[in-house]
C-alpha cells in the first residue's frame, strides 16, 4: 500500500510539472496539434486553450491550503512592473494599436501561473529534470515529423512549423530552438548525476545529441549565443583540476565507457547509414557561420569578396539597427521624454530591455532591469553552488532568457514572464527546501542553550 502510495504520489508530481512544462514550452507541441495535425490550424483560441489546459494540470489538490516560500522582493518587482504595464495600457497607449482583451488574457496567464506555482510544493525537485527531457524530446519528434510532411520544406530552410497554411515557409524557429536549448540543459543534467542508470543515460545522451542537431536546424543565433555562454560559465563555475580528475576517473569505468562506446559506434553507423544527413548539417553549420559573418562585415560597413561586394545585413539585424537608431535620435532630440517614456507598445525595438526603457521610462527599466538582475544574480550563485537539479535547471536555462532580453522580443511577452515566474518561486529560496532535496544537505547541529543565553 505505500508503495501505491508513492508511485501515485510521484505521477501527481508528474502531471504538475507537465502542466509547467506546457506554460513555458507549449508552442512547439501547440503548433504541431494545431497546424501539423490540422487539430486547429491558425486558431489563436486553440493556443489559450493549450495553456489554459496547462494551468489546470498545475492546479494542485492542497491549492488555496498550503503556499510556499518564494523571493519576495523578485516577486513584487515583478507584480510592480505587470501592474505598471496595465496601467500604461489604459492611460498611456499608443493610439489604435492595443487589443486590451488580448492583452489581458496575456496577463491574466501570467498572474494565475505564477498563483499556481505559490502553490506547488517543493517535493515536485526530484522529477522535473525526466519530464523536461520526455517534453523537449517529443516536441523535437512533432518537428520533425512536420518537417518531412510538409511539401514546402527544403533543405537550408530554417526548421520550424508552417503556421496558418503559408506556402512561404513561414513560423517561428525560435520556439523550436528554445526547446531545444531546454532539452540540452536537462540531458546534460541527467548525464552528470550520479544515480543515473545505464538505459537512462542512453536515453539522454540520445535526446541531447538530438535536440543539438534541432539547434542547428533551426539557425537562430541567439540560441547558439547562450548555448555557449552556458557552456562558459559551466566551464568556469564546475570545471577545477580536482572536478577534472574526478570526471576522468569516472569516465573510465565499466558503466560511462560502454556508454560511450555505444554512443561513437551508433553515431558512426548512422551516419554512415545516411550520409546524406551528415552533409545537411554541414552545409546548416557553414551556412549559419556565413550568414553571420555577413550581418557582421554589413553592419561594419566591410566587404569579404572583394571591392565591388557588399555585405548585407539580415532584416532583424536591420529592425534593430534603426530602432537603436531611433533611440538615439531621441536621446539627442527629446531626452526627457525618456522619464515618463513613450507609451505601453509605442514602439517595437525587439530588444526588451530598451523598448521597456522607451515605452515606459526610467520606471519601467527599473523594474524590468530590476527582475533580470535578480535573476542573473540567483542564476550565478546556482550555477556556483547546484544545491539541486531543479534550480540548477532553472540557472542554465536562463541564460536564453538573459540572452533574449537584449536581441529579441518585448518586455511584455509570456515568452519571458513565464519563465521569471519560475525563477521567482524557486530561486533564493533553495536553502529552505528539505534536505532530502538537496545534493549537499547540511548536517543540523543542536545546541544546548542555558536559561538566560541569546
Amino acid at each position: 500500500m505505500t508503495s501505491l502510495i508513492r508511485l501515485l504520489q510521484k505521477l501527481d508530481y508528474i502531471r504538475l510539472v507537465v502542466g509547467i512544462c506546457i506554460l513555458i514550452d507549449g508552442y512547439p507541441l501547440i503548433f504541431f496539434f494545431r497546424d501539423t495535425l490540422r487539430f486547429a490550424t491558425g486558431s489563436t483560441v486553440f493556443t489559450a486553450l493549450g495553456f489554459a489546459g496547462g494551468l489546470v494540470l498545475m492546479v494542485p489538490f492542497t491549492v488555496f491550503r498550503r503556499l510556499y516560500r518564494f523571493d519576495v522582493i523578485m516577486f513584487w518587482t515583478s507584480i510592480a512592473f505587470i501592474a505598471f504595464s496595465i496601467f500604461y495600457m489604459y492611460v498611456y497607449p499608443p493610439l489604435d494599436k492595443v487589443d486590451y482583451t488580448r492583452e489581458m488574457i496575456y496577463y491574466a496567464f501570467i498572474i494565475i501561473f505564477l498563483f499556481l506555482l505559490i502553490n506547488i510544493p517543493n517535493d515536485i525537485i526530484p522529477v522535473v529534470v525526466p519530464v523536461i527531457v520526455f517534453f523537449t524530446l517529443a516536441s523535437n519528434l512533432g518537428l520533425v515529423y512536420s518537417l518531412v510532411k510538409d511539401p514546402s520544406w527544403v533543405i537550408g530552410q530554417r526548421a520550424t512549423i508552417v503556421l496558418n497554411d503559408s506556402d512561404d515557409g513561414s513560423g517561428n524557429p525560435h520556439v523550436f530552438a528554445r526547446n531545444a536549448f531546454m532539452g540540452i540543459v536537462a540531458c546534460m543534467i541527467w548525464l552528470v548525476r550520479p544515480q543515473t542508470n545505464f538505459l537512462v543515460r542512453l536515453l539522454a545522451l540520445f535526446s541531447g545529441i538530438f535536440s543539438v542537431v534541432v539547434l542547428v536546424l533551426t539557425q537562430t543565433r541567439s540560441s547558439v549565443v547562450a548555448l555557449g555562454l552556458a557552456i562558459i560559465l559551466f566551464v568556469v563555475y564546475n570545471v577545477r583540476p580536482t572536478q577534472i580528475r574526478t570526471a576522468v576517473r569516472g569516465i573510465f569505468k565499466p558503466g560511462p565507457l560502454i556508454v560511450i562506446a555505444i554512443g561513437i559506434v551508433g553515431l558512426v553507423v548512422f551516419f554512415n547509414k545516411y550520409s546524406d544527413l551528415y552533409y545537411i548539417l554541414e552545409s546548416y553549420v557553414y551556412g549559419f557561420i556565413e550568414r553571420n559573418l555577413e550581418t557582421v562585415y554589413g553592419a561594419l560597413g566591410l566587404t569579404s569578396k572583394g571591392a565591388d561586394y557588399k555585405a548585407v545585413i539580415d532584416d532583424s539585424v536591420a529592425n534593430r539597427t534603426g530602432n537603436l537608431n531611433l533611440l538615439t535620435n531621441t536621446l539627442t532630440s527629446q531626452a526627457y521624454m525618456l522619464i515618463p517614456g513613450y507609451g505601453y507598445k509605442f514602439s517595437y525595438i525587439d530588444i526588451p530591455m530598451l523598448e521597456a526603457f522607451t515605452n515606459q521610462g526610467i520606471l519601467g527599466l527599473i523594474l524590468f532591469g530590476g527582475v533580470t538582475a535578480m535573476s542573473v544574480r540567483h542564476s550565478l550563485r546556482v550555477m556556483r553552488t547546484d544545491p539541486n537539479d531543479l534550480n540548477t535547471f532553472l540557472a542554465y536555462f536562463y541564460v536564453l532568457i538573459f540572452v533574449y532580453t537584449f536581441t529579441g522580443g518585448r518586455p511584455y511577452d509570456i515568452t519571458f514572464w513565464f519563465p521569471l515566474a519560475l525563477m521567482t518561486r524557486f530561486m533564493g529560496v533553495e536553502h529552505l527546501f528539505p534536505s532530502y532535496l538537496s545534493k549537499h544537505p547540511v548536517e543540523t547541529s543542536y545546541l544546548v542553550v542555558k536559561d538566560g543565553d541569546s
